[in-house]
């Protein structure tokens, strides 16, 4: 046999090498920007392997050899958080499945270059090659800094370029730079040095004295501004309207997108199964558990898509920093500091953004308590039960002004039982370790629109890949239980009894309003009927102490997979045809509704124990689907989903039997 030599060998079977190329940093010192600007849409988001730090990857654009690694922001190797002691572990090689850097890029923050070289001084330490990337000199030239970057490429001893804009000259610069670092790898990494605060900051000292000049600058635009929106009266105003915009938006602006998302898939739904009309079955469970499930899921991405934006924006601007300074004074007796009022403010139009941007806080207890407080704000998807109930108990008899104080109530009731118990899991159960929370507040400049947009993508994919898979396969299981058996004798027993209330012959071909009369009291007996449907009837005696009957009952159930499932299934039940989109036409029938006796079957009480007790738990699959994947644990979800609607059956039972007391 003869072997072939190396010189003969196909070029195309040998794999190129692959260098992994990582960004090192402070926060907010422009890592993100050179990332997208070095990698464009050539990225994907993971997370470290055993914890719920996110990782960020991508390959060097026009070249696949290189692999980019965005690192957490840290001012130290010298880790104090989990974001942190990931970035230290993965440069000095001790990260579980990563391999070491080849390069370390730099970014050197040009407006504050004193606390980049702190991290910097530590990076040389560890011998790995290295460049630097110089950002924000538009925000120093402003500040009247002035930086001679081949004086501080002298001082640092590896090159470093200017990628403030990221233009494409810039960033074509940096890719050649990294082309000729890579030739010169270093793999020999030590511990950093045991050096004292002073010492380095000494040598800092030495280095910034012969490498910027500074001009007085007097009155910055961003001093001006802060004038107004740190000042603490001013300043809580300014919030107030801009967070209630963002809100305002969150929920309004949403609202068309979504309700075209949930039209498009009902007419999607409706075109096939009709199309299945000869295979019933099958055409309920791709309308109504199919598409009906993952129209659950997409409903969910115009929210957020605005809140990330939104997000996004007051990051890049700078401003996101203020509302945190201004909030932290608010929240501190909690054991949360001014970062938690993001997730939190976000869960008023829904928990499931609420809970992904809880990845602000800044340890993982810190983090978690905030994750674990956030579903007990009280989300949009509870709004349509609250205005159900309300105009039909609370308006008719109280009148539009307490109506509204209800409303507003209802929204405070959440608050009021999460803040107590931020205390409770910070103090007594996680024990989270108080941190100061020390903030530096950036220049106010004009965002990176790629950042934003990337931010806005990452966040809707993560969204789609991690929770929407679980909803929608939740949402085929809750399918089955609510059509199932699906009996014939079912649909003898309603048309025998509709004939004779409406006087309809046999085989007379029923009018439009009369076949939809009869094609929502079949809906509903096949729903009583169903596997739902007994166990709402089963468990009805646990849910009677609430005033809840079993019509009730069945509809907290099914809501399950999404609270906004609760006023539909109502609607079904008592055979109103688009109870959701006329909650008046429900109302009334909830008001005309009779017990056994010939009395009322619901009042004014049973209406604040059903907001009550939809305010506090946790009926939603989303979100506990989020909550386990952010926290990678099934155990805490089960425990949030327990506890809350464990809390919500509890306070529901006082109001309700403490009410029927006062009223007799």
């Amino acid at each position: 046999m003869v072997r072939q030599s190396s010189e003969g060998r196909d070029p195309k079977r040998v794999a190129p090498q692959v260098s992994r190329v990582a960004l090192l940093g402070n926060p907010n010192a422009g890592k993100t920007t050179v990332f997208n600007a070095l990698c464009g849409a050539r990225q994907q988001t993971g997370n470290y392997a055993g914890v719920t730090v996110e990782k960020k990857s991508g390959t060097l654009i026009n070249n696949s050899t290189v692999e980019i690694l965005d690192l957490p922001g840290t001012y130290s190797l010298k880790a104090k958080s989990a974001d942190e002691a990931i970035t230290a572990a993965v440069v000095t090689g001790h990260s579980t499945g990563e391999k070491i850097p080849d390069l370390l890029i730099l970014v050197l923050d040009a407006s504050n270059l004193k606390r980049s070289l702190y991290l910097a001084q530590q990076a040389k330490e560890l011998n790995i090659s290295l460049i630097g990337v110089m950002t924000m000199t538009d925000i120093a030239a402003r500040r009247g800094i002035t930086v001679d970057q081949k004086q501080l490429a002298k001082a640092l001893g590896f090159p470093v370029f200017e990628v403030t804009l990221a233009s494409p000259m810039q960033i074509a610069a940096l890719a050649q730079g990294i082309d000729k670092a890579r030739a010169a790898v270093n793999h020999r990494v030590v511990k950093v040095k045991e050096i004292s605060i002073d010492e380095r900051y000494a040598a800092i000292d030495k280095i910034l004295r012969t490498i910027v000049r500074r001009d007085q600058i007097q009155n910055s635009v961003t001093r001006r501004i802060d004038v107004l929106l740190t000042h603490r009266v001013f300043g809580l105003i300014a919030f107030s309207l801009i967070i209630g915009g963002i809100f305002f938006s969150i929920y309004a602006g949403a609202r068309p997108v979504m309700d075209a998302i949930d039209s498009g898939m009902k007419a999607v739904g409706a075109s096939l199964g009709g199309a299945l009309a000869a295979y019933p079955v099958t055409a309920s469970l791709v309308s109504d558990g199919i598409i009906a499930g993952a129209g659950s899921v997409f409903v969910f991405l115009p929210q957020i898509v605005i809140l990330f934006f939104f997000i996004a924006l007051l990051e890049e601007t700078g401003y996101l920093a203020r509302a945190a300074f201004l909030m932290d004074k608010l929240l501190g007796w909690t054991g949360l500091n001014g970062r938690a009022f993001i997730p939190l403010l976000s869960s008023f139009a829904c928990a499931v953004p609420g809970i992904m941007s809880a990845r602000v806080m800044p340890t993982d207890r810190a983090r978690m308590a905030t994750i674990l407080i956030a579903p007990l704000m009280s989300c949009s998807a509870r709004l349509p039960v609250y205005v159900l109930f309300i105009g039909a108990f609370i308006e008719p008899r109280f009148g539009a002004l307490w109506a509204a104080v209800v409303l507003f109530g209802m929204h405070l009731v959440g608050i009021a039982v999460a803040m107590p118990l931020a205390w409770l899991l910070n103090r007594k159960i996680l024990k989270t370790q108080e941190s100061p929370f020390i903030l530096e507040l950036p220049e106010y400049h004009m965002p990176h629109l790629q950042n934003v947009r990337r931010r806005v993508y990452d966040a809707g994919m993560n969204f789609l890949k991690r929770v929407g898979t679980v909803i929608f396969a939740l949402s085929i299981i809750i399918w089955a239980f609510a059509y199932f058996p699906h009996s014939q004798s079912v649909s003898d027993s309603v048309s025998k009894r509709f004939a004779a209330v409406n006087g309809v012959s046999k085989g007379v071909v029923l009018t439009t309003p009369l076949e939809i009369k009869f094609q929502n009291e079949l809906r509903s007996a096949y729903l009583k009927d169903s596997y739902l449907g007994r166990f709402g009837r089963a468990v009805e005696p646990v849910f009677r102490p609430l005033g809840f009957d079993w019509k009730i009952s069945v509809a907290i159930l099914a809501a399950f997979p999404a609270r906004e499932v609760f006023v539909s299934t109502l609607g079904i039940i008592f055979s109103v045809t688009d109870a959701k989109d006329d909650p008046t036409a429900l109302g009334k029938k909830l008001q005309m509704e009779k017990k056994a006796d010939g009395s009322l079957a619901y009042d004014g009480l049973m209406a604040i124990s059903v907001m009550i007790f939809f305010a506090l738990c946790a009926q939603c699959m989303s979100t506990l689907a989020t909550i386990r994947r952010e926290l990678a644990s099934t155990a805490w979800a089960v425990a949030v989903f327990v506890s809350m609607t464990g809390l919500a059956y509890i306070i529901s039972l006082l109001v309700y039997q403490i009410g029927r007391i006062v009223q007799s």
